[in-house]
Parts: C-alpha cells; structure tokens; sequence
C-alpha cells in the first residue's frame, strides 16, 4: 500500500493506493519482496518495510504485549521515509525501533515470519508475543 503521512501528524496516514507486487517481482532473490519490487518499479517512490513482524493487534498498540516492551524493525533507503514511519511508530507507542538499514534487509523480516509462525504453533498462544532484541 502507498501512504500519505502527514509528517506533523503522523497518526493521521491514510492509504493512497496499492501496488501489486506479485506482478513487479524480479531477481535476484534477495529483493524478491513486495518492497524492493516496489522500489524497482518505482523508483521515484519513498519505500520503507516495517510491521511486518507484528500482528495487527500489536502493530499499532505495542503495549498490548508485555507493556510494549519489544523490538520493530524498519528498513528503507530514503532516511526522510524512514523518520516519517519512525515517527508514526512512536505514535502508536513503539519505543524500540531497530533500523536494519537499507531495503534490502527487507528480506530478512519477511523470512522473520516463518518462526514467527512455529513460536505461535509451538506455544499455542495465537501470535501474542513480540520479540525483544536486547544490546550492549
């Protein structure tokens, strides 16, 4: 989807179209998400992956989970793009935000939601969990 934020309001985003991926998708592999594909189609276009390491319920209440105490992920390649979503992340109540860097990085959070799936299964507790990345 393509977003139009506000970057005063944040919280104020609203959806100004959506891009069909599936039909972008190229090689390498690596950028074989709907991101990246976005971006080499658009390439005029601000892209920036995050949320998809939450559930919906969490993606936009954090602290439905253990107070909000874990970890969202962002990657992109325009460093205004990613302020922008940083700042509607805060929004929400994100206070852990972790930039993997450019979109290409992108990758790894959509292979994320594979063991996101098996911790789900294997703990029975229907994606209410996040995961904290803890630092130095």
């Amino acid at each position: 989807m393509l977003f139009d934020v506000p970057p005063a309001r944040p919280a104020d985003a609203r959806i100004t179209g959506v891009v069909n991926w599936a039909a972008t998708s190229s090689d390498p592999p690596d950028l074989d998400v709907a991101h990246c594909s976005t971006h080499l189609t658009l390439p005029d276009v601000k892209v920036v992956k995050s949320f998809v390491t939450q559930e919906q319920d969490t993606a936009t209440n954090p602290k439905a989970i253990s107070g909000g105490n874990h970890t969202m992920f962002l990657a992109g390649n325009d460093s205004d793009a990613k302020k922008t979503t940083t700042a509607l992340l805060e929004s929400y109540g994100w206070t852990d935000i972790l930039d993997l860097g450019d979109l290409v990085t992108a990758r790894g959070m959509e292979m994320y939601a594979h063991i996101h799936a098996a911790i789900s299964m294997t703990l029975s507790i229907a994606n209410h969990f996040g995961i904290k990345i803890t630092r130095r």
